[in-house]
C-alpha cells in the first residue's frame, strides 16, 4: 500500500517519468498524448455521446469528446494541486523538477483545445496537399506538442508574471495552464492565417 507521501510523488512525478534525468518535463507532456487519445478512443469505441438536439450524430460525438475530456483534465488539475501540494511539504521545494503533472495536464487541456482545429484546417488548401493521417499527425501531435513546450519553456508575458509572483501547488499548475492556452491561440492562429492566404490567392 502507497503511504500519502508515496502515493503524491507517484501521482506529481506522473508514474515516477519526473524521475527521467533528462527532460523530465518533456516526457511528461509526451506521456499526456497516450492519456488523452486513449480517452478519446474510450468515448468513441463506446458510442458514449451527449444529446443536442441543434446538432447531427457526428458533431454531438465532437461536442462529446471536447466536453468529457476538458472534464477530465479539470479532475487531474485539481488532484495535481492537492498532490502537489502534499509533495512539497514533504520535500520542502518550491517547484521541484521531478513533479511533471503540471506538464501532463498542460499538455492534456493544449490537445483538448486544439481539437477543432483539424477541421478548420480542412478549409486550408495547402494543408489538403497532405494525406488526413499527415494532417492529423501534424495538428494533433506535433504542433500542439511543440507550442505547448515553447510556452511552457519560454515562459513569455504574463506567463511568466504568474510564474514569479504565483507559489506553491498552484503556481507550479498555473504557468503550464496559461502556456497551454496560448499554444491552442497560436495553433488557431496559424491555421487562419492559412486559410486567409488561400483565400487571397
Amino acid at each position: 500500500m502507497f503511504t500519502k507521501k508515496q502515493f503524491s510523488e507517484f501521482f506529481t512525478t506522473f508514474f515516477y517519468i519526473g524521475k527521467i534525468k533528462y527532460c523530465p518535463g518533456t516526457f511528461g507532456s509526451i506521456a499526456a498524448f497516450p492519456v488523452t487519445y486513449s480517452l478519446i478512443y474510450f468515448v468513441v469505441h463506446h458510442k458514449i455521446i451527449i444529446p443536442f438536439s441543434n446538432l447531427t450524430l457526428g458533431e454531438a460525438q465532437l461536442v462529446s469528446i471536447f466536453i468529457i475530456n476538458f472534464i477530465i483534465c479539470l479532475i487531474f488539475l485539481m488532484f495535481g494541486i492537492y498532490f502537489t501540494k502534499i509533495y512539497l511539504n514533504y520535500t520542502n521545494l518550491q517547484d521541484p523538477k521531478e513533479v511533471v503533472i503540471d506538464e501532463v495536464v498542460g499538455q492534456m487541456l493544449t490537445i483538448v483545445l486544439v481539437f477543432f482545429s483539424a477541421l478548420f484546417a480542412n478549409e486550408s488548401h495547402l494543408m489538403k496537399y497532405y494525406s488526413q493521417l499527415t494532417r492529423n499527425i501534424i495538428l494533433l501531435f506535433i504542433l500542439p506538442f511543440c507550442l505547448f513546450r515553447f510556452f511552457d519553456i519560454v515562459k513569455p508575458w504574463p506567463i511568466n508574471w504568474f510564474d514569479k509572483n504565483i507559489k506553491g501547488s498552484i503556481g507550479i499548475m498555473l504557468d503550464d495552464l496559461l502556456a497551454a492556452i496560448f499554444a491552442a491561440i497560436t495553433q488557431y492562429a496559424i491555421i487562419f492565417v492559412l486559410i486567409d492566404i488561400d483565400n487571397r490567392l
